[in-house]
């Protein structure tokens, strides 16, 4: 999650203000689906391993920076899937941070960073995966160029920026999206809208897929969805791109 500056006219999340109860209204919002978010958070970072032809890069110490960590509920399957990488956490939200950490304690090799402006983010390196899940649709408009391209700065010359956002072509998803406590006062980004600003932002690679087709009742069609990514229904998409 990442909340940012925003304008007047723009009323964004502030997560500090959720950080306690973030799970439980995640949970509650789309119950609808039958899966726990923990699911949807394990199924992002499958996709990144599916990307891998060869999936020994997997266990190499790779550079990963989760963009808007929120309550650190994706890093339990960053270390799974990524054994070896050295891990950045940063967000916005001080209280999101302190979760993350107190959530995570037992995980090794994870920084955590909170930061009040992007442009207060300073590496020593560049990163092989710059991961970035539902944070794009709480930034300001006028401020999601200038951010995608400070994270361009720090992608490796072989690295990949991720950017999933939900899809708001899928009516399950929009009726989610409306009723979210802490969506109030942001805009689903259509897919192409969102290649649209990363090659505005000098990215010169993007190629994008949907995600999440199936709800729990139907999940023994679930290994039948990496051969639907193409297909503009699914209730997120993802972008990869450098």
């Amino acid at each position: 999650m990442l909340e940012h500056r925003h304008s007047a006219q723009e009323k964004l999340t502030d997560f500090d203000e959720y950080a306690d109860r973030y799970e439980h209204l995640v949970e509650d919002n789309i119950k609808a689906s039958g899966f726990s978010p923990s699911h949807f958070d394990d199924q992002k970072i499958k996709t990144l391993v599916a990307n891998y032809t060869d999936k020994a890069i997997c266990e190499q110490p790779l550079r990963f920076l989760n963009f808007g960590c929120g309550i650190g509920k994706s890093e339990y399957f960053i270390r799974a899937y990524f054994p070896n990488a050295q891990i950045w956490s940063v967000d916005v939200s001080k209280d999101s941070i302190e979760r993350a950490k107190s959530r995570n304690s037992m995980l090794q090799g994870i920084v955590y960073k909170h930061f009040n402006d992007v442009s207060e983010l300073h590496f020593s390196q560049t990163f092989d995966i710059i991961f970035a899940a539902n944070v794009f649709h709480h930034v300001p408009e006028l401020e999601r160029v200038g951010i995608l391209e400070y994270l361009r700065q720090y992608l490796s010359a072989t690295g990949f920026l991720y950017v999933f956002e939900h899809n708001p072509y899928n009516p399950l998803t929009k009726s989610a999206f409306d009723t979210c406590e802490f969506d109030k006062g942001c805009k689903m980004i259509p897919s192409g809208a969102m290649i649209g600003l990363v090659k505005q932002a000098g990215y010169q690679q993007v190629n994008r897929r949907f995600i999440v087709f199936f709800p729990k009742f139907l999940e023994a069609l679930i290994p039948l969805e990496k051969h639907l990514t193409w297909l503009p229904i699914g209730a997120q998409y993802y972008l990869k791109t450098k």
